[in-house]
């Protein structure tokens, strides 16, 4: 995945060449890394390394080692002592069998995704540690692949959470952090009390921005993200969207 830097363009959340230095264009500010020999630089987005020590943005990683650091996608690399996320090492992670179960990025394009070692199954959303998903199977475990939701033998998780009284058999993703099973509608690990199953429909277009509201109704209410509103007020968050 890596590769020796090339780039002379300041792009957000990439590393970039300027008089002889390497760079990384952060969101406020560029940031110099020290004693980095650009020519011998690799770099895959915003992880990067050179001889001297490995890096995750401008924030160089304390003990990490260039010659067995790898890029594992966007939310994840390792090397012979430790795996880390974009914000910190994860404790206690097997090397030898760790693995990522999906690409580690959301639509939105922030870092986030779910891996699993031999003994356990971790969740990373890009702000804070990463989290252990509890009671977990780690054999049957995987992504569905929108880094929201997984599923093992026995739950179905949404945000590194097991849905509440889910149905495996019958549950589906509707769409937008929606989805449902043979009695009930949940927004992402929550069940939406009260909402019909039968008539539940998401109404954020498909086309709508990843940062839009997510909207849906059914025979009886009106809903944003897993909220009851008026129909007027709804409706008006729904022109916007369209509209924009």
């Amino acid at each position: 995945m890596m590769r020796l830097i090339t780039n002379r363009d300041p792009i957000s959340d990439e590393f970039f060449l300027r008089d002889g230095n390497v760079y990384f264009c952060g969101l406020y500010e560029n940031t110099l890394l020290k004693a980095v020999d650009s020519k011998e630089f690799l770099c895959w987005h915003y992880w990067g390394k050179s001889p001297s020590g490995c890096f995750m943005g401008g924030v160089r990683l304390r003990g990490a080692d260039p010659k067995s650091f790898r890029v594992l996608n966007y939310s994840y690399a390792i090397d012979k002592t430790a795996v880390y996320t974009t914000s910190g090492k994860v404790p206690g992670a097997d090397l030898a069998s760790f693995q990522t179960l999906d690409k580690g990025q959301t639509t939105s394009g922030y870092a986030q995704g779910y891996a699993k070692d031999a003994q356990q199954v971790y969740f990373h959303n890009g702000d804070g540690k990463v989290k252990i998903v509890r009671g977990a199977d780690v054999s049957s475990f995987q992504s569905i692949g929108d880094t929201f939701f997984a599923k093992d033998c026995f739950r179905i998780y949404g945000f590194g959470k097991p849905l509440p009284r889910v149905d495996l058999l019958s549950w589906e993703l509707l769409g937008r952090w929606y989805s449902r099973d043979a009695k009930r509608v949940f927004y992402l690990n929550r069940e939406i009390k009260g909402a019909d199953r039968n008539s539940f429909t998401v109404c954020t277009p498909l086309n709508a921005s990843p940062m839009s509201d997510h909207l849906a109704q059914d025979k009886d209410h009106f809903y944003r993200n897993d909220e009851i509103i008026e129909k007027e007020e709804w409706s008006a968050i729904l022109l916007e969207i369209t509209q924009n």
